[in-house]
């Protein structure tokens, strides 16, 4: 349990500029996140009867009681040291994360429907500019993603402006794809235009095509889409409130039954939109948007469209 500065000074019998004084010089071991000091129980304790060595008397906070215990001197010293230790871990990964902006670890979104509900809820209260990037179309514009959510914004003339970067669906990188959660087969050009990967595409391009053709009917919505042959390094949903991260791998469970996975099986993180973090992703997304890596190859919706034989 932790403790305020308040509840240490009237514990240990002192001021709380006392109090103050010990964290700052040490003599009071805490953790501090922001302006606000994490103090334990345990910690409170060993300032008031701290273990003592053989022929050492006890030295005690002023104007405090002397306490006694059933439990020993080495027991009660190895607990303290565990839960401190405990206690170090948890406030050093706190204090880090604040520090970083991160705002909340979620769970894998394949796996855990919590986390696909925390961003469905950030876009449907989203305003400004919203960025998207992952490999798969249809995590945005397809039966897996927030289609709905995207779609809702555009009806509702949202004054929201969407840019989306995502892998070409006729580039080496999606048949990557297609190998690793298919199979080899799909190497051959034939099996790969009619497996299900391609066929997902082709859904959501007929999608991001409706949409695009109904905000140029609106006044405020606004959505703009580029393919890369390029593989990105994040899932990102990112609005001008928060950034969720997610990175993508080929790694899969031991015990999984089906192919490799790509996505949907790691921690989400989400960031504070304003933290370092997210603005390095978003000059990176907006690096990759300009097109000026020849690296790098940016297509635009009609390209792409017309490469798969989709009306825009």
């Amino acid at each position: 349990m932790s403790l305020r500065v308040s509840d240490v000074a009237m514990r240990l019998n002192m001021s709380e500029k006392t109090v103050y004084k010990w964290l700052r010089d040490g003599l009071l071991p805490a953790r501090r996140i922001g302006k606000t000091w994490i103090i334990t129980e345990e910690t409170v304790e060993a300032a008031i009867a701290p273990p003592v060595r053989s022929g050492q008397r006890t030295l005690r906070a002023p104007n405090t009681p002397n306490r006694t215990s059933s439990t020993t001197i080495a027991d009660k010293d190895l607990k303290f040291s565990d839960d401190a230790q405990a206690l170090n871990r948890f406030t050093g990964i706190l204090s880090g994360a604040v520090d970083h902006g991160v705002e909340a670890i979620l769970g894998p979104r394949g796996l855990d429907p919590t986390t696909t509900g925390v961003v469905a809820r950030s876009l449907e209260s989203a305003h400004g500019e919203v960025l998207l990037q992952g490999i798969g179309l249809r995590e945005f514009f397809g039966d897996r993603g927030h289609t709905t959510v995207l779609r809702q914004l555009a009806a509702e003339d949202r004054a929201v402006q969407i840019r989306a970067i995502l892998v070409n669906p006729v580039s080496e990188f999606a048949r990557a794809r297609s190998v690793a959660e298919d199979g080899f087969q799909f190497q051959d050009e034939g099996r790969f235009r009619s497996g299900p990967l391609y066929g997902d595409s082709w859904r959501s391009l007929n999608v991001i095509a409706a949409m695009k053709k109904e905000a140029e009917s609106r006044t405020r919505f606004g959505i703009d889409v580029r393919f890369v042959d390029h593989w990105p390094s994040v899932y990102l949903v990112m609005t001008a409130e928060s950034a969720f991260v997610e990175t993508y791998q080929f790694g899969k469970p031991e015990d999984a039954l089906d192919g490799s996975s790509i996505d949907g099986l790691v921690p989400m993180l989400q960031y504070a939109s304003s933290s370092n973090y997210a603005r390095i992703l978003r000059q990176h997304f907006n690096y990759v948007w300009s097109g000026k890596n020849p690296y790098i190859k940016t297509h635009s919706l009609a390209e792409i469209a017309q490469a798969m034989q989709v009306a825009v």
